[in-house]
């Protein structure tokens, strides 16, 4: 078949992301990969979203809205997965946008490498914008792919991936009630049963991280506890059973707690989410060693020993540098 030939589903799950949206949609539509099937779910907006997705629906044919009640973003994904008639499928959050090449090298990326899931480890922030200087290519097995994105060598999101609609069938889909974490969970799933997966790293998707409302930028017990359930349910499901698996899980464990930890004290919450901040506290001072024994970076390795000696000083960097970036904005 001929690569401009295959279509794609790209699947937007959106709630109340207005202020986002527009540059999100016209950067899909500018995609240089055109045979698309661009799915919006508008999960219950309470703003204008929905009213915007309805606006470029009635201006390109290739666009599709759904709109349902507030859900959440996993089901949001679930019913795009479950209405794609594409060849591939692919994801894009809302409030994120792409660069245009973004379906093309993903696309082709899995035809190349022959696999069932392409990715790229790299992406623009909202505190990174450079490019890779060369691209590299590599082959993952399902297992050492699942290695690889529990140590997060690899992004835990299911942005900047494409998968193939037969190989998800109707098995590999994202669990309801986890709005948290939800990504990390398909991905570990769908990588387990996957022959090969395709790797690059090419920055092709830009993801934000100054979005006030995004689920994890604000503080919220409820949500981090998902969060936490979230990563012992990948345990729970794990299909390949092996010690690199289990070690890089324990990483993961480590790395989800640190992360809550950091979002607690940039919020100053410590103190009202007392319980959970011991219990951070004592996972992080007593797993950080898991670091030494997987295949992370030397950064992650470098936090990981930081922060079992000096827990805040990690968080206070971050609140350093979000800082400077506002007031260069």
């Amino acid at each position: 078949m001929n690569f401009f030939n295959i279509k794609v589903s790209i699947i937007v799950p959106i709630f109340n992301v207005s202020k986002y949206l527009d540059e999100c949609i016209k950067s899909i539509i500018k995609q240089t990969h055109e045979n698309l099937e661009i799915i919006l779910v508008n999960d219950g907006s309470t703003d204008n979203s929905g009213e915007i997705a309805d606006y470029y629906a009635s201006k390109d044919k290739r666009i599709r809205v759904i709109h349902q009640r507030n859900a959440g973003v996993s089901t949001a994904r679930n019913n795009g997965i479950n209405l794609a008639t594409g060849e591939y499928v692919c994801f894009c959050d809302g409030d994120d946008f792409l660069m245009n090449d973004y379906i093309s090298y993903l696309l082709n990326l899995a035809i190349q490498t022959n696999s069932e899931i392409a990715l790229t480890t790299e992406m623009f922030t909202t505190f990174s914008s450079k490019q890779i200087k060369k691209d590299k290519i590599s082959i993952y097995s399902g297992e050492e792919a699942t290695v690889q994105i529990l140590c997060y060598n690899i992004p835990i999101g299911v942005y900047c991936k494409i998968f193939k609609r037969k190989f998800l069938g109707e098995n590999i889909r994202f669990l309801p009630n986890l709005f948290i974490g939800e990504g990390f969970n398909f991905n570990t799933t769908a990588f387990q049963l996957a022959t090969k997966v395709g790797v690059g790293r090419r920055c092709i998707y830009y993801y934000r991280r100054d979005n006030e409302n995004s689920a994890t930028t604000k503080f919220s017990c409820k949500k981090w506890e998902n969060g936490l359930m979230a990563i012992n349910v990948i345990k729970e499901n794990f299909i390949i059973n092996s010690n690199k698996i289990n070690r890089a899980w324990n990483f993961a464990n480590w790395r989800t707690f640190s992360d809550v930890y950091d979002l607690m004290i940039m919020a100053e919450a410590e103190k009202k989410y007392s319980d959970m901040y011991k219990k951070c506290i004592k996972v992080i001072k007593a797993k950080g060693f898991y670091s030494l024994i997987v295949p992370v970076t030397i950064k992650q390795k470098i936090r990981a020993i930081i922060m079992s000696l000096y827990p805040r000083l990690i968080p206070i960097l971050m609140i350093k540098r979000k800082n400077k970036y506002l007031k260069q904005n």
